[in-house]
C-alpha cells in the first residue's frame, strides 16, 4: 500500500487536482493506494471537499478543528500514518497545493523498493528543476540548502526543505519509538519542520537519497503560506536544537508487516 499524504489549508482549489493526478499516475503502476488529507482548519471548503472526493476515490479525512500550522500537521499525520501503516508500507508526503506532480513519484518509490529508507524528490537532482519561481524564493532557497548542508551535511541530499518525499513506514515508526514526542521540536516555525523530519532520519542512521522532479510553482492557485522571517529564524533555531547530536544506528533486520508503530 501507498500512503499519500496531503496537509491541507484553504486548497480547496488544488485538493482535487492533486487527487485526480495521483489516481491516474498510481492506477497506471497499478498499485494500490489510500490518500491521507488531514485538514488544518481550513476556512474554505477544503474539508467538504474532501468529503466529496471521498466518494470516488481512496480518501481517508482528518481534522483539525482550529488552524494549528505545518509542523503539528505533520506530526498528528505521521503519527496517524506510522500507527496504521505495515513497516514495509511507503508513505508520500507533499505538498497539496498542485505543485508537485506525482508524474516523477514512481521512480522515487523504485528507490525506497531498492532499499533506502527516504526518497527525497528534489529540484537539484539532475533532471530536476524549477517553474515560475520568483527569483526571491529561488535565493532564499538556495541559500537556506546551503545553510543546512554546512551543519547537516548528507552524502547525496542537497533538497533538505522539499516536502514531496517517500518515506518507509518502519523509519516512521522507529522516528517515534526513539523520539516520541520530539520527533518534531519546532512545531511552531511552519515549514522548518521539513528539514527538521530530515535531520532526524540522519540521526537515526536511515539511508536518504534523492529523485528528480521539476516544481511547478506557477499550478499554485493561491498565494504562498511560507513565512520567510519565521522560517530564516527556524533554521537558526534548527542547528541550535540538532547540531553535533549523536548519530544513532538504524537496525537492518527483517521487517514484520505490523506494528503498533
Amino acid at each position: 500500500m501507498i500512503y499519500i499524504f496531503l496537509p491541507a489549508y484553504n486548497e480547496e482549489v488544488a485538493l482535487p487536482r492533486v487527487v485526480e493526478k495521483f489516481d491516474r499516475v498510481l492506477k497506471k503502476e497499478n498499485r494500490p493506494y489510500n490518500i491521507v488529507v488531514l485538514d488544518d482548519g481550513s476556512s474554505d471548503k477544503t474539508a467538504e471537499t474532501a468529503e466529496n472526493l471521498a466518494k470516488t476515490y481512496p480518501l481517508t479525512l482528518l481534522r483539525h478543528p482550529v488552524n494549528q500550522g505545518l509542523g503539528q500537521t505533520l506530526i498528528d499525520g505521521f503519527e496517524y500514518l506510522a500507527k496504521k501503516s505495515a513497516a514495509d508500507e511507503l508513505i508520500v508526503t507533499l505538498d497539496c497545493d498542485d505543485t508537485h506532480d506525482p508524474k516523477y513519484l514512481p521512480s522515487a518509490l523504485k528507490k525506497a523498493e531498492a532499499g533506502y529508507d527516504v526518497v527525497v524528490l528534489s529540484r537539484y537532482e539532475p533532471g530536476g528543476g524549477e517553474e515560475g519561481l520568483p527569483w526571491p524564493k529561488k535565493i532564499t532557497s538556495r541559500g537556506a540548502g546551503f545553510f543546512l548542508k554546512l551543519f547537516f551535511p548528507m552524502k547525496g541530499v542537497r533538497d533538505y526543505s522539499c516536502g514531496y518525499r517517500v518515506y518507509k513506514a518502519s523509519a516512521l515508526k522507529k522516528a517515534f519509538q526513539v523520539f516520541g514526542n520530539k520527533f518534531i521540536e519546532l512545531p511552531h516555525m511552519g515549514f522548518v519542520a521539513m528539514p527538521e523530519v530530515l535531520i532526524k532520519m540522519r540521526m537515526l542512521g536511515c539511508r536518504i537519497t534523492e529523485s528528480p522532479f521539476i516544481l511547478n510553482y506557477g499550478l499554485k492557485p493561491g498565494k504562498s503560506k511560507n513565512r520567510s522571517l519565521r522560517t530564516i529564524a527556524g533554521y537558526f533555531a534548527l542547528v541550535k536544537l540538532c547540531w553535533r547530536r549523536p548519530l544513532m544506528s538504524f537496525p537492518r533486520k527483517r521487517e514484520s508487516t505490523h506494528s503498533s508503530f
